[in-house]
Formats: C-alpha cells, structure tokens, sequence
C-alpha cells in the first residue's frame, strides 16, 4: 500500500481507538482496498442517513458526512506545517464523530440547493469550512419555499 494510504489507514485506527464514538456502528463500517485508493464508510449505529465516508488516494482526498464534504491534497501543504495532510484529513473525521463539525442545508421545495458546513471553536463560535452550492433544476423554481435546516452530526 502506497505510503500515504497506509499513513491515514494508520492514523484512523489511532484515533477510532481514542475519540469517544459509542454511536459508530461496527458492523455497517466499512474499509476497502483497491489500486485507486482506499475507501472508509462509518455509519452511526441507530441512524443510517449519518455518515461519514472518504476516499483517499495517493496525493487527495475527499471526506464527506450529510451533503458537506471537504478535499485534501497532499502538494497544499507548505513546508512550515508539521502535520501532514493524512493526519488532517483525520482530523476532520474526528471532529465529526466528536459532533463538532454543524451542516447547514438550504432547500427550495425538498431539493438541497446549497450547504454550508462549519466547525465550532471552543467557544461555541461557527468558523466556515466550506460551501458547495448544487446546479440543480430547483435552484431555478422560486416559487418554491425555500427552507434551511441545520444538523450537527455526533456520533457520541
């Protein structure tokens, strides 16, 4: 397995034993291997729609958990940063089982048009992670009510 692979799959273990996460469900988790990748799917034991997936190849990764996701890749980090790029990656999963990570969803009808996903600092504070808006037929239906929802996934 190539080295960054086997750096997150190493890193992910460690943390998986650390971080408290009586709701992650061991029996629908998942690893895969292939010559892509590796694949990690961790489902919560009593809700199936909460999960979190990544992929991770040699040089990026994507992380994904409700419809927010983060990429990572291995050339964005400087040299001054002492902590490699897998171990952010698992860092961001982490934070997630931990419930720290909120998504805001805006919807027109039952359609997700765009989401925002922040973390929260440890005074509560939202810090903006990301912003993934949706080319969907529905962000063209104004006569739809538009609704936003706002979730924060724990696996606690």
């Amino acid at each position: 397995m190539p080295a960054a692979r086997r750096a997150f799959y190493d890193e992910l273990r460690r943390v998986l034993a650390v971080v408290e996460a009586p709701q992650l469900s061991t029996e629908k988790a998942s690893i895969r291997f292939d010559k892509k990748g590796l694949d990690v799917d961790l489902i919560h034991a009593s809700r199936d729609d909460w999960g979190i997936w990544a992929t991770v190849g040699d040089r990026d990764a994507i992380v994904s958990t409700s419809y927010a996701h983060e990429h990572f890749f291995a050339d964005e980090q400087s040299a001054s940063e002492d902590r490699p790029w897998t171990t952010k990656i698992v860092d961001f999963i982490a934070e997630v089982l931990r419930g720290e990570v909120e998504v805001r969803t805006t919807f027109r009808g039952g359609s997700p048009i765009f989401v925002d996903h922040f973390n929260l600092d440890e005074s509560g504070e939202r810090n903006l992670l990301g912003h993934t808006g949706f080319l969907v037929p529905a962000r063209l239906m104004v006569w739809r009510p538009k609704r936003t929802e706002t979730e924060r996934l724990s696996f606690q």
